[in-house]
């Protein structure tokens, strides 16, 4: 079978998502409010259950578990940082392994058509059945995407997201040549992740290519405290890129 076909034969991501989720897995829909909208993210009744039957089915590893069903500071973030773009309206976005795609539904939410895209076809699933929850079906288009054999009509975008998308720095060549294909004239990538030492590699590797500017955010944590977040935007050097 096709691994970007649902078990019914549905491309993964299309519209009817919700319903065909909802069919098959106990869904809880959380609230999260960002800046002047809310929206409701999916949440697994028994998150253990489902990434036990994954294992079952042979179709994760140690490095690839659905670590894209819970909702990451680092989206919390890079959502509430669209929220406050102005200047952009109507102007589309494109979110890169987005998983529940929080950003991008943000955007879409704001009047912003939002391609959300993943290489996980259960990811591409929740991801379209959030934006039918919020009734965003119509701006958000919901695509798999493989880093390394991007579509030649994937076209440009003005604004590019990817919340917790440095986690595999084999793929960091990739990224930074996907950044660099994908961004318009004069737009820029936003990245945003939790500190980790290794990310250091792929801005060395963007830096090469891309202006770099950092900001830093902290929430509020759990038993562990507060938890920094670090956005990362990313411009071309000449921004005159055709």
């Amino acid at each position: 079978m096709n691994d970007f076909l649902t078990p019914g034969g549905e491309p993964a991501g299309s519209p009817g998502a919700l319903e065909r989720l909802s069919a098959r897995l106990e869904l809880i829909w959380e609230p999260v409010k960002v800046g002047p909208v809310e929206l409701e993210l999916p949440e697994l009744a028994d998150p253990l259950a489902y990434i036990e039957a994954r294992l079952a089915q042979g179709k994760d590893g140690g490095d690839q578990l659905p670590y894209w069903t819970k909702l990451w500071p680092a989206a919390f973030i890079l959502a509430h940082f669209i929220a406050r773009m102005s200047g952009y309206a109507h102007k589309p976005v494109l979110e890169l392994g987005a998983g529940l795609g929080l950003p991008g539904l943000a955007a879409a939410a704001l009047g912003r058509p939002a391609v959300c895209t993943d290489l996980d076809p259960e990811a591409l699933e929740f991801c379209r059945a959030a934006a039918e929850k919020n009734r965003l079906g119509d701006l958000v288009t919901v695509l798999p995407l493989d880093w390394t054999a991007p579509p030649s009509d994937l076209g440009r975008f003005s604004t590019v997201l990817g919340a917790e998308v440095l986690y595999h720095p084999p793929l960091y060549p990739a990224l930074v040549e996907l950044l660099d294909g994908l961004l318009a004239p004069g737009g820029a990538a936003y990245l945003s992740h939790e500190e980790r030492p290794f990310g250091i590699e792929f801005f060395n590797l963007a830096r090469q290519r891309f202006q770099v500017r950092r900001s830093q955010s902290a929430l509020r944590g759990g038993e562990e405290g507060p938890v920094t977040v670090y956005l990362y935007a990313l411009t071309h050097k000449t921004n005159q890129k055709a």
